[in-house]
């Protein structure tokens, strides 16, 4: 089987690092496979790309280096050059991740000429940036496989012929289990971590925690002042996430919808990474999770901020109960929750269906 995979293989964005862990298990898995980057900026390194750079540099320096004159010229060149590849390669199955810049007429070709489309979407439809984007490109996927639960097309329409849940995993040669410096140790460590994006909720728990001795990485809009002394660096991928969860001894979870008496639809990318890398993982309660893992034997979740301490409390005076949760959920990530086992259950439905 021909897979065109087109997805961003970037080791510094979410969206890339799964590109390449869904690249790596497609070819263990044995498929012959062909990449598409539909974020990779080919306009912009064109000569027309460059002159357009430098003529609005020195007219108008103030303005971005991407106007929408560039964003669009960029997606109208990337859609072309995504009909062009796949005419050429004629695979049996174009394998989207996202594709947020994929236009609908593109899709529409690709379907008529023959090719399977599929979309595994690993972001939340339900996400305010991305729910009318979803209605709208759906009808030209014949499989749009969703992060959330089926629960969620109560709350919107998806037009693909086939949906199906498939949560996100993890890549056991990246999550995994490692050796640090002393170095190492200093520099990632802390009590509790939070590794994300801090905002909303996630921003109001993490202060309730400031008399912890706290680390807090990935990327925030503005820093706290009861959370200044906290913050560690910004733009936290892959391995170096890695040896964050190796070198701290409690990794807190705090989905999106947590406090906000909303239902949550999914789970994080954190429920699978933090468990392989061998860390302990405290996360918000979250009935979904209870399939994935066994409740306070791989995971241990909070109900609200005041378990919250108390559980961390117990955690950190209670080494080697922490570290035997940790290991049984390494396990079974590894055992259940891989990117090969997901895209193995992706194609046999696909398979089945054909």
């Amino acid at each position: 089987m021909k897979i065109l995979l087109v997805a961003p293989q970037s080791k510094d964005t979410i969206l890339g690092t799964i590109g390449c862990y869904c690249k790596k298990a497609l070819i263990t898995l044995g498929y012959n496979i062909e990449i598409f980057d539909f974020r990779r900026s080919r306009y912009l390194k064109s000569p027309l790309g460059s002159f357009l750079k430098k003529g609005i540099k020195k007219f108008s320096p103030s303005l971005p280096r991407r106007t929408p004159l560039i964003n669009f010229l960029e997606r109208e060149r990337m859609n072309k050059s995504l009909l062009t590849v796949a005419k050429e390669y004629r695979p049996d199955i174009l394998f989207v991740l996202m594709g947020d810049t994929i236009f609908p007429e593109t899709l529409d070709k690709i379907k008529k000429s023959g090719i399977t489309t599929v979309n595994w979407f690993h972001d939340s439809v339900l996400a305010p940036i991305r729910k009318d984007f979803v209605q709208e490109i759906t009808p030209y996927y014949d499989y749009f496989f969703i992060i959330d639960s089926e629960d969620v097309l109560n709350h919107i329409k998806i037009g693909a012929g086939h949906v199906n849940t498939v949560p996100l995993a993890c890549a056991p040669e990246v999550h995994k289990s490692v050796n640090l410096s002393r170095e190492e140790k200093k520099k990632y460590g802390s009590d509790v971590c939070f590794i994300g994006t801090v905002k909303f909720n996630r921003k109001d728990v993490l202060t309730q925690l400031s008399d912890f001795d706290l680390g807090i990485w990935g990327y925030w809009l503005e820093k706290t002042p009861k959370l200044k002394r906290h913050y560690r660096g910004q733009h936290v991928f892959g391995e170096e996430a890695v040896r964050i969860y190796n070198a701290s001894k409690i990794i807190l979870d705090i989905h999106l919808s947590y406090g906000g008496g909303n239902k949550p639809f999914n789970v994080t990318p954190r429920a699978f990474e933090v468990p392989a890398s061998g860390a302990f993982l405290l996360a918000d309660e979250n009935p979904l999770l209870y399939d994935l893992y066994e409740k306070d034997k791989e995971i241990v979740c909070y109900k609200d901020e005041k378990e919250l301490k108390e559980l961390i409390k117990y955690y950190l005076n209670h080494p080697k109960e922490r570290e035997l949760i940790a290991q049984r959920g390494q396990k079974r990530a590894y055992k259940e929750h891989t990117y090969k086992k997901r895209l193995k259950e992706i194609f046999s439905i696909i398979e089945k269906n054909g």
